[in-house]
Protein backbone atom coordinates (compact mmCIF):
# COMPACT_ATOMS: atom_id res chain seq x y z
CA UNK A 1 0.00 0.00 0.00
CA UNK A 2 1.53 3.58 -0.80
CA UNK A 3 0.01 4.86 2.72
CA UNK A 4 2.50 2.00 4.21
CA UNK A 5 5.40 3.73 2.78
CA UNK A 6 4.63 7.20 3.83
CA UNK A 7 4.09 5.78 7.24
CA UNK A 8 7.58 4.02 6.98
CA UNK A 9 9.45 7.21 5.81
CA UNK A 10 7.55 9.07 8.62
CA UNK A 11 9.18 6.11 11.15
CA UNK A 12 12.25 6.54 9.37
CA UNK A 13 12.54 10.39 10.28
CA UNK A 14 10.15 11.99 12.31
CA UNK A 15 10.13 8.19 14.60
CA UNK A 16 8.76 10.68 17.94
CA UNK A 17 6.01 12.29 15.90
CA UNK A 18 4.66 9.40 13.53
CA UNK A 19 1.46 8.65 15.13
CA UNK A 20 0.19 12.16 15.64
CA UNK A 21 1.40 13.18 11.79
CA UNK A 22 -0.40 10.14 10.55
CA UNK A 23 -3.69 11.31 12.02
CA UNK A 24 -2.76 14.92 10.62
CA UNK A 25 -2.34 13.39 6.99
CA UNK A 26 -5.36 11.64 6.72
CA UNK A 27 -7.39 14.20 7.31
CA UNK A 28 -5.10 16.44 4.74
CA UNK A 29 -5.56 13.46 2.17
CA UNK A 30 -9.26 13.19 2.65
CA UNK A 31 -9.37 17.30 2.43
CA UNK A 32 -7.10 17.04 -0.73
CA UNK A 33 -9.39 14.74 -2.61
CA UNK A 34 -12.99 16.28 -1.60
CA UNK A 35 -10.98 19.89 -3.07
CA UNK A 36 -9.88 18.11 -5.93
CA UNK A 37 -13.17 17.09 -7.09
CA UNK A 38 -14.66 20.77 -6.72
CA UNK A 39 -11.44 22.88 -8.53
CA UNK A 40 -8.80 21.26 -10.52
CA UNK A 41 -6.03 21.49 -8.00
CA UNK A 42 -4.13 18.85 -8.56
CA UNK A 43 -3.94 15.70 -12.08
CA UNK A 44 -7.48 13.87 -11.56
CA UNK A 45 -5.53 11.16 -13.35
CA UNK A 46 -3.89 10.14 -10.08
CA UNK A 47 -5.54 7.62 -7.89
CA UNK A 48 -6.46 8.85 -4.26
CA UNK A 49 -4.51 5.96 -2.89
CA UNK A 50 -1.64 7.52 -4.91
CA UNK A 51 -1.88 10.97 -3.18
CA UNK A 52 0.63 9.10 -0.16
CA UNK A 53 3.31 9.07 -2.32
CA UNK A 54 3.38 11.00 -5.34
CA UNK A 55 2.02 13.91 -3.68
CA UNK A 56 2.76 13.54 0.27
CA UNK A 57 5.78 11.56 0.32
CA UNK A 58 7.35 13.62 -2.55
CA UNK A 59 6.53 16.66 -0.35
CA UNK A 60 8.21 15.85 2.41
CA UNK A 61 11.43 14.30 0.98
CA UNK A 62 13.56 17.58 1.77
CA UNK A 63 12.74 16.70 5.28
CA UNK A 64 15.22 14.09 6.09
CA UNK A 65 18.19 17.44 4.92
CA UNK A 66 16.60 20.18 5.69
CA UNK A 67 14.91 21.52 8.98
CA UNK A 68 11.60 24.26 8.01
CA UNK A 69 11.38 24.48 12.16
CA UNK A 70 10.87 27.97 13.20
CA UNK A 71 11.59 29.67 9.39
CA UNK A 72 9.34 31.73 6.91
CA UNK A 73 8.88 29.66 4.10
CA UNK A 74 7.60 30.77 0.74
CA UNK A 75 6.10 27.88 -1.39
CA UNK A 76 5.95 28.94 -5.08
CA UNK A 77 3.49 27.79 -7.17
CA UNK A 78 1.67 25.90 -4.61
CA UNK A 79 -1.66 24.81 -6.46
CA UNK A 80 -3.11 22.45 -3.90
CA UNK A 81 -1.10 23.85 -1.06
CA UNK A 82 1.86 21.26 -1.96
CA UNK A 83 4.43 21.06 -1.00
CA UNK A 84 3.40 24.26 1.80
CA UNK A 85 0.71 22.54 4.02
CA UNK A 86 2.68 18.87 4.05
CA UNK A 87 5.91 21.03 5.23
CA UNK A 88 4.02 22.64 7.76
CA UNK A 89 2.44 19.52 9.38
CA UNK A 90 5.80 18.56 9.65
CA UNK A 91 6.90 21.81 10.99
CA UNK A 92 4.64 23.21 12.95
CA UNK A 93 6.73 26.27 14.41
CA UNK A 94 7.23 26.96 10.58
CA UNK A 95 5.22 30.28 8.56
CA UNK A 96 4.05 29.06 5.37
CA UNK A 97 2.63 30.95 2.96
CA UNK A 98 1.18 29.29 -0.17
CA UNK A 99 1.61 31.40 -3.18
CA UNK A 100 -0.77 31.66 -6.63
CA UNK A 101 -1.81 33.48 -8.85
CA UNK A 102 -5.47 31.06 -9.34
CA UNK A 103 -7.77 32.74 -7.10
CA UNK A 104 -10.11 29.48 -6.87
CA UNK A 105 -6.87 27.40 -6.35
CA UNK A 106 -6.08 29.69 -3.54
CA UNK A 107 -9.68 29.60 -1.65
CA UNK A 108 -9.77 25.79 -1.94
CA UNK A 109 -6.07 26.00 0.06
CA UNK A 110 -7.71 28.01 2.72
CA UNK A 111 -10.26 26.24 3.25
CA UNK A 112 -7.61 23.29 3.75
CA UNK A 113 -5.70 25.13 5.95
CA UNK A 114 -9.16 26.07 8.36
CA UNK A 115 -9.93 22.57 8.86
CA UNK A 116 -6.96 21.58 9.95
CA UNK A 117 -6.91 24.52 12.05
CA UNK A 118 -3.38 25.62 10.75
CA UNK A 119 -1.92 28.46 12.62
CA UNK A 120 1.01 30.56 11.05
CA UNK A 121 -0.38 29.47 7.63
CA UNK A 122 -1.59 31.38 4.75
CA UNK A 123 -2.71 31.97 1.14
CA UNK A 124 -1.19 35.03 -1.38
CA UNK A 125 -3.24 35.15 -4.11
CA UNK A 126 -0.28 36.85 -6.73
CA UNK A 127 2.04 36.46 -9.40
CA UNK A 128 5.66 35.85 -8.36
CA UNK A 129 6.59 38.98 -10.35
CA UNK A 130 3.69 41.08 -8.98
CA UNK A 131 4.92 40.71 -5.08
CA UNK A 132 5.54 44.30 -3.74
CA UNK A 133 8.43 45.35 -1.73
CA UNK A 134 6.30 44.72 1.53
CA UNK A 135 7.63 41.25 0.86
CA UNK A 136 11.16 41.75 0.24
CA UNK A 137 13.99 40.10 2.48
CA UNK A 138 11.04 38.17 4.55
CA UNK A 139 11.64 34.57 3.52
CA UNK A 140 14.08 31.93 5.01
CA UNK A 141 13.12 29.77 2.12
CA UNK A 142 11.25 29.70 -0.96
CA UNK A 143 10.27 25.87 -2.38
CA UNK A 144 9.20 25.48 -5.56
CA UNK A 145 8.29 22.00 -6.66
CA UNK A 146 7.25 21.12 -10.30
CA UNK A 147 8.02 24.87 -11.34
CA UNK A 148 10.34 25.70 -13.73
CA UNK A 149 12.28 28.54 -12.99
CA UNK A 150 12.16 30.81 -15.99
CA UNK A 151 15.47 33.39 -15.82
CA UNK A 152 12.95 36.23 -15.04
CA UNK A 153 11.46 34.61 -11.68
CA UNK A 154 15.46 34.47 -10.65
CA UNK A 155 16.00 38.16 -9.49
CA UNK A 156 12.55 38.11 -8.15
CA UNK A 157 12.98 35.06 -5.86
CA UNK A 158 16.08 36.73 -4.48
CA UNK A 159 14.36 39.87 -3.73
CA UNK A 160 11.84 37.83 -1.63
CA UNK A 161 14.41 36.16 0.32
CA UNK A 162 16.89 36.88 3.11
CA UNK A 163 20.52 37.53 3.11
CA UNK A 164 21.68 33.68 3.49
CA UNK A 165 18.22 32.59 2.31
CA UNK A 166 18.19 29.66 0.22
CA UNK A 167 15.97 28.70 -2.83
CA UNK A 168 14.90 25.09 -2.54
CA UNK A 169 14.01 22.71 -6.20
CA UNK A 170 12.10 20.00 -6.53
CA UNK A 171 13.30 18.44 -9.76
CA UNK A 172 13.42 15.36 -11.30
CA UNK A 173 15.84 14.58 -14.62
CA UNK A 174 15.75 17.88 -15.85
CA UNK A 175 18.08 20.29 -14.39
CA UNK A 176 18.19 23.22 -17.30
CA UNK A 177 16.57 25.76 -14.87
CA UNK A 178 18.87 24.87 -12.14
CA UNK A 179 22.56 26.06 -14.75
CA UNK A 180 21.39 29.70 -13.97
CA UNK A 181 22.51 29.79 -10.12
CA UNK A 182 25.48 29.55 -9.27
CA UNK A 183 25.87 28.74 -5.09
CA UNK A 184 24.00 25.33 -4.80
CA UNK A 185 24.15 22.14 -3.56
CA UNK A 186 22.03 19.22 -4.60
CA UNK A 187 20.60 16.26 -2.28
CA UNK A 188 19.51 13.11 -4.16
CA UNK A 189 16.27 11.97 -2.74
CA UNK A 190 15.34 9.28 -5.36
CA UNK A 191 12.74 7.34 -3.96
CA UNK A 192 11.48 4.10 -5.90
CA UNK A 193 7.94 4.97 -5.59
CA UNK A 194 8.60 8.36 -6.84
CA UNK A 195 11.35 7.98 -9.22
CA UNK A 196 14.34 10.71 -9.55
CA UNK A 197 14.25 12.96 -7.42
CA UNK A 198 17.01 15.72 -6.80
CA UNK A 199 16.30 18.34 -4.13
CA UNK A 200 18.31 21.75 -5.14
CA UNK A 201 19.46 24.06 -2.55
CA UNK A 202 20.66 27.44 -3.62
CA UNK A 203 21.58 30.29 -1.38
CA UNK A 204 21.19 33.75 -1.38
Amino acid sequence: MKKQVFIDYLEKYHPKRTEDLIKKFEDFHQYLWEENSKVNLISRKVPAEDYWTYHLLDSILPTSVIDFSNMKVLDFGSGGGLPGIPLKLIFPTAEIYCLDSRRKKMLAVKNMIKKLDLSGCFTIVSRLEEMDENWHGKFDYIVCRSVKILPEYKEKLFKLIKPGGKIVLYKSKLLDDVEQFANKKMHDLSHPEIGTRKIIEITK
